[in-house]
């Protein structure tokens, strides 16, 4: 009966020591990580809870919150993000502001502004909206807010229609960037992208069957296969051939095809790589099927992906550069369907179902900056 007692005692013990072990260890673990603020105006725990705290590097900071209207404040203090969400209503738009306020970790501030189109899917606008705020605020605590957003610009695939925002002095003159404006486009999910982008390259495969078709007596030169399974099988058995069609369909056609199941794909978000990979996907899908009655053509297996990338890559670059440089209008846009069809109907199709997101970054707020011009204008 002792000696129960005393392993009774003895694994209590244990228990309790343990127990002491993991909490000093937690407690130690909490108490190295970094402290920050973030302050809400007219959002709620709930909203953090389903849109925030999946991004929140929890491992690494103690995130204290306050919640309430009218809170939000233009002057920030250090490691505290102020985030101000409002209503707004027009004549013609129904819309809603995502505001922030915070300083990097050279103290130095910024403010991000986010003008959200109301609609189908609002959630997933301000969701995105929201982790794009926070993965700005928590990787400014490691470096500074412009190296932060130069490598957000390259490495992710949201930020389009990117303008500087300058500040200029009394003669006109740009003085320095003091921030950008950019439209902010949602990722389709790898299964959307992944069945749109074949849909609209079997599409293109589709019309490229009914012109085949309507110049059958230009074509029929070279039918070897009827519609079986005997000769397609033999088709396979008999392999590839180096075709001496003319330049034009050797060449120019099988360019212009390439080049559109390029497109396609990178309008899907593909990379170089991987849009180059569809291309010859959709180039050996026309060899094998939509050319069902002829042999394969070697050349046109060559030509059609490697040209067709080539092509299709300049006239994006093209287009991403007058969509930067010239004012929207309609003659713009006429010259990126005519460059690039597949990426402005994929763009409209996508803008059509996700609404707009227009952001503003400044470096410095923007009411700040006014009042200290107005300090100055003053002073003379």
């Amino acid at each position: 009966m002792i000696m129960k007692f005393r392993k009774a005692i003895i694994t209590a013990q244990l228990l309790i020591f343990i127990t002491g072990v993991f909490t000093a260890s937690a407690w130690a673990d909490s108490s190295s990580k970094k402290r920050v603020k973030i302050e809400f105006s007219n959002i709620d725990e709930s909203d953090f809870n389903e849109y925030m705290l999946k991004e929140m590097p929890l491992s690494l900071y103690n995130i204290d919150r306050l919640y309430g209207q009218g809170i939000y404040s233009t002057v920030p203090s250090a490691d505290t993000l102020k985030i101000s969400y409002k209503n707004r209503d027009d004549k013609d738009n129904d819309w809603a502001v995502l505001e922030s306020n915070s300083t990097d970790i050279l103290n130095k501030q910024y403010f991000l502004n986010f003008r959200i189109s109301k609609g189908n899917y609002f959630d997933n606008r301000y969701d995105e909206s929201l982790k794009f705020t926070s993965e700005l605020f928590f990787k400014s605590r490691e470096k500074d807010i412009k190296s932060v957003f130069t490598d957000q610009l390259y490495n992710d695939g949201h930020i389009e229609n990117l303008s500087p925002l300058y500040k200029k002095n009394e003669k006109d003159e740009i003085e320095e960037i003091q921030g950008y404006e950019f439209d902010y486009r949602i990722k389709r999910s790898p299964t959307y992208r992944a069945v749109r982008t074949t849909t609209e390259i079997l599409l293109a495969c589709g019309l490229g069957v009914a012109n085949y078709y309507a110049t059958k007596h230009e074509n029929m030169v070279d039918w070897q296969y009827k519609y079986s399974w005997h000769d397609a099988k033999q088709k396979v058995k008999d392999g590839w051939y180096w075709d001496p069609n003319n330049f034009n369909t050797n060449t120019l056609y099988h360019l212009y095809a390439g080049n559109t199941y390029y497109q396609v794909a990178r309008s899907n978000d593909y990379t170089v790589l991987e849009s180059l990979a569809w291309t010859i996907g959709g180039s050996f899908f026309w060899e094998f099927v939509g050319e069902w009655r002829e042999q394969v053509s070697l050349n046109d297996m060559i030509f059609t992906p490697m040209l067709g990338a080539l092509v299709g890559e300049t006239l994006i670059q093209t287009t991403n550069y007058i969509e930067r440089n010239m004012r929207p209008s309609v003659f713009r846009d006429l010259i990126v369907i005519v460059l690039n069809p597949a990426g402005w109907i994929n763009k409209r199709l996508d803008n059509s179902n996700s609404g707009s997101i227009r952001v503003q970054l400044m470096f410095k707020n923007p009411v700040q900056t006014a009042i200290e011009e107005r300090i100055v204008e003053s002073a003379k």
